[in-house]
C-alpha cells in the first residue's frame, strides 16, 4: 500500500511540475513566433478544472498553436484545447473612408496607433461589438470601428483590385457628379480607387460600400510599379508633404508621425515597409553608424534614439534627401540639416543619431512590393 501511494505521489509531483512549467512553455512559444505583439497575436492562458488544464486564449499563428499543443502532448498533462485560431471564419474587408483610424483597443477613446486609407484590403481577425480587429498589409494588428470598413465577398475582395488606380494629390474630393456640386467624400494621396467608367475628364468610381463618385482624371494615376522605383521619385514625393502637421499614429496626408511619414513615402514608391521606426530599423542594409554622410544615398532611412540599460531604443526616423539634408515628420513635415553651421540644423535629433539603412535595392523580409 505504501509502495502504491509513493508511486502515485511521484506521478502527481511530475504532473504538477509540468503544469508549473507551462508558463515557461507559453513564454517560449511567444518569444519564438510572436516577439512583436504589434504584428502577431499570441495571447494564451490556462485554468484548472479538477484534474484537467483548460488551455485557452487566441492566436492568429497556426504554427505557434500547433507547436504549443505538440509540447503539451509530450508532457504528462491532461489538457483541453480551447485556443481560438483567428480568424475563425473567413471574412473580407476593405477600408471605406478616406482614412481609417486604427486604435489600440476597441474604443474611440483608445490611442490612435495607426491609419490606413481608402481601398486598402485588410484581414479581419474577429469582431467585438461594433469594432473589428484587423491586420493591415504591413501586418499591423489594431482595431477599427464598423464605419471605417466594409465587409465584402471573396469575389468583391479580389475584383476591387482588378483596376489598380490611386488618387495622386495630397488631398481632394470625389463628387456626386461631374458638375462637382456635391461632395461624396474627401480623398487622400494613395487612396485606391475602383474605376468603373470614364466620362470626359472624370473617372467614375465605386466605393467598397457601393457609393458612386466622380474624380477628375488628372488626379488619378496607375498604382506604383515597385520594380521601377527610383530614389528621385521618392524624394519628389516626400517633399509634397512639407508643412503637414505631426499626428501621433498618423500615416496619411491628414497628419503623420515620423514612421507614418516614411511608410507613406515608401508606399508611394511601391514598397510596403513596417509601421514603426523600431520595426523599420530591422530592414534593409546598414549603411552608416559613424556620421560619414558621404556614404548615404537619397531615400536612405536615418534612425535616432538612445540607449537604456544597455538596450538600444529607436524613437525616430527620417529620410536622407542629399546635400546634408533630411526630411522628417517632427512638429510638421520639414527639412533639416546634419551640419551644425546650417540654419536648419536639428541639434535635438542629431544628438540622438544611431544609424542609417538602405531599403531600396536591399528589400528584406519585412518589405513587400505592391
Amino acid at each position: 500500500m505504501i509502495r502504491y501511494f509513493f508511486l502515485f505521489f511521484l506521478i502527481s509531483c511530475s504532473s504538477n511540475y509540468n503544469v508549473i512549467k507551462l508558463d515557461s512553455y507559453i513564454e517560449f512559444i511567444q518569444n519564438k513566433y510572436a516577439p512583436d505583439r504589434r504584428v502577431a497575436l499570441f495571447d494564451i492562458d490556462y485554468s484548472h478544472n479538477n484534474d484537467v488544464i483548460i488551455v485557452g486564449g487566441e492566436t492568429n499563428l497556426k504554427s505557434a498553436k500547433e507547436h504549443l499543443l505538440n509540447i503539451l502532448d509530450s508532457l504528462d498533462i491532461n489538457y483541453e484545447d480551447n485556443i481560438d485560431l483567428l480568424p475563425n471564419t473567413k471574412i473580407y474587408g476593405i477600408i471605406n473612408n478616406s482614412v481609417g483610424n486604427l486604435r489600440g483597443r476597441p474604443s474611440h477613446s483608445s490611442e490612435l496607433v495607426s491609419q490606413t486609407i481608402l481601398g486598402t484590403r485588410v484581414d479581419i481577425l474577429k469582431k467585438e461589438g461594433e469594432w473589428y480587429l484587423i491586420q493591415t498589409p504591413d501586418d499591423y494588428i489594431s482595431w477599427i470601428d464598423h464605419g471605417g470598413i466594409t465587409i465584402v465577398s471573396e469575389s468583391e475582395y479580389s475584383n476591387y483590385y482588378n483596376k489598380t488606380y490611386i488618387f495622386n494629390q495630397i488631398q481632394g474630393f470625389a463628387y456626386a457628379s461631374t458638375m462637382k456640386n456635391e461632395i461624396v467624400s474627401d480623398l487622400v494621396v494613395g487612396s485606391i480607387l475602383n474605376i468603373i467608367d470614364k466620362k470626359n475628364n472624370f473617372y467614375k468610381i465605386q466605393y467598397p460600400d457601393k457609393r458612386i463618385g466622380w474624380v477628375e482624371s488628372k488626379y488619378v494615376s496607375q498604382i506604383f510599379d515597385s520594380s521601377k522605383n527610383s530614389t528621385s521619385d521618392l524624394i519628389i514625393n516626400s517633399k509634397k508633404f512639407i508643412g503637414i502637421p505631426y499626428l501621433w499614429g498618423g500615416t496619411s496626408s491628414k497628419g503623420f508621425d515620423c514612421s507614418g511619414f516614411t511608410k507613406t513615402v515608401y508606399l508611394m514608391n511601391g514598397l510596403v515597409i513596417p509601421r514603426d521606426a523600431s520595426q523599420q530599423i530591422n530592414e534593409g542594409l546598414l549603411v552608416d553608424k559613424d556620421r560619414n554622410w558621404d556614404k548615404l544615398q537619397e531615400g536612405d532611412l536615418m534612425f535616432f534614439g538612445y540607449y537604456r540599460d544597455g538596450r538600444r531604443r529607436i524613437d525616430h526616423v527620417a529620410i536622407w534627401i542629399g546635400d546634408g539634408n533630411f526630411i522628417q515628420a517632427s512638429k510638421n513635415v520639414r527639412i533639416n540639416s546634419v551640419y551644425s553651421d546650417d540654419p536648419i540644423y536639428d541639434k535635438y535629433h542629431m544628438d540622438k543619431y544611431i544609424e542609417t539603412r538602405r531599403i531600396i535595392g536591399n528589400e528584406t523580409d519585412g518589405v513587400k512590393k505592391l
